[in-house]
């Protein structure tokens, strides 16, 4: 039988101890958690993409251009498992006169756009638009659409007019909103802008180059074979490709950060042992505090199993507590909304199941840990030596 009218009092005891102990577990929870949101979510931006959809760039960097021909070369290649193929083209530039202003702009061919990623694409595409904003920013050479984080962010509205500051591509370009699009799926950000790049191209003097060319496949399971197919047509030009999964061309940009996933890990690892052994000081200190209530305790008949369960309860108690609290803070904090870190955009910011559950368990494995080894040092406590002692 464990004296569970003691728990409560032991705490209330020292209330500002047991605040703080069970504070540096709520913010070494938190912290996990928010390390492990960052690493989730970098894995669901490169899991979440087609496995029909291929992207080709040049092979000597990704930051180098291709010929407009390469696009039509694949298309009059025939191959057989390739069934569109369209353009991308990093444009950057300056809004609103600040260049920290930054989201993503992008110049596309918008007719090819529309049959991969919009309403003609199988299953609806993962760009939302009515048919007649596609068919609107289809027709309309300097129109543009936008995301609805990015409308929300800057107060754009249909009909509104945009104007960017070229920086790769010099010159003050005009455009007017068509359309706000939403995303379809989850790894797909609402944060960008598209428009026409036959609008760029003749405003550069027709250059004819583009920065990524998008293939849609007909078979997933051949993406290897026919990512090799498409880079052997330009194994002896001047502009060879490097094609590779859609997922695959993405982690490109993660491999940028470096291993982050294992210094997350690692950071995450050091705050709950640091957490860990707060704990278990604090729970060894109060042992010794109370030598002389642990004699009174067996004097009276409480075996040393109930002393052991005294504490392993009162830890449980400031663990489990902390951790709960702090899982609650992180999903209040990222509970699933757009967030932009550094360059990355992440279009979902959540504590993933997962996550949750791995708090938990931490929190658990804090309370077993930090309750065993007091409540071992309690049950084994003399009754003679610990009723002499003041």
């Amino acid at each position: 039988m464990i004296p569970a009218g003691l728990i409560g009092a032991h705490l209330r005891r020292n209330r500002l101890r047991a605040a703080l102990t069970a504070g540096s577990v709520a913010l070494a929870v938190f912290l996990f958690c928010t390390l492990q949101t960052v690493i989730t979510s970098l894995q669901a931006i490169t899991s979440g993409h087609s496995a029909n959809r291929l992207i080709a760039s040049s092979a000597v960097s990704l930051f180098q251009t291709l010929p407009l021909a390469s696009v039509e070369r694949i298309r009059s290649a025939r191959l057989p498992d390739v069934l569109e193929v369209g353009h991308w083209t990093w444009f950057d530039g300056i809004f609103r006169g600040d260049p920290r202003e930054f989201f993503a702009r992008f110049a596309v061919d918008v007719r090819q756009m529309r049959r991969q990623y919009g309403d003609l694409a199988p299953g609806g595409g993962e760009y939302l638009l009515t048919r007649a904003e596609w068919d609107r920013f289809e027709q309309e050479r300097s129109a543009c659409i936008v995301g609805r984080g990015l409308a929300d962010r800057y107060g754009l509205r249909v009909g509104d007019p945009l104007v960017l500051e070229g920086t790769i591509y010099p010159g003050t370009f005009r455009f007017t909103i068509v359309a706000v699009y939403s995303s379809g799926n989850p790894t797909y950000d609402e944060e960008t802008l598209f428009f026409h790049w036959d609008y760029l191209n003749e405003a550069m003097g027709r250059i004819d180059t583009v920065g990524t060319m998008s293939i849609t496949i007909r078979n997933p399971y051949r993406a290897a074979e026919v990512c090799l197919e498409i880079d052997a047509l330009f194994q002896n030009s001047a502009n060879r490709t490097l094609t590779q999964p859609e997922a695959a061309f993405n982690a490109q940009f993660l491999s940028m950060w470096g291993r982050i996933d294992l210094l997350f890990a690692v950071i995450g690892g050091a705050v709950v042992f640091a957490s860990f052994m707060i704990t278990l000081n604090t729970m060894l200190l109060s042992v010794k505090e109370r030598v002389r209530e642990i004699g009174v305790l067996k004097t009276l008949g409480f075996p040393n199993p109930s002393l052991f369960g005294l504490y392993l309860a009162e830890s449980a108690l400031l663990c489990g507590g902390g951790a709960v609290l702090g899982l609650g803070l992180a999903m209040a904090a990222f509970h699933g909304q757009p967030v932009r870190l550094a360059t990355v955009i992440f279009p979902e910011f959540g504590v993933a199941g997962s996550t949750q559950v791995a708090a938990l368990l931490i929190g658990a494995l804090l309370a077993l840990i930090s309750g065993v080894g007091p409540g071992l040092v309690a049950a084994r406590v003399p009754i003679v030596k610990a009723l002499r002692l003041v």
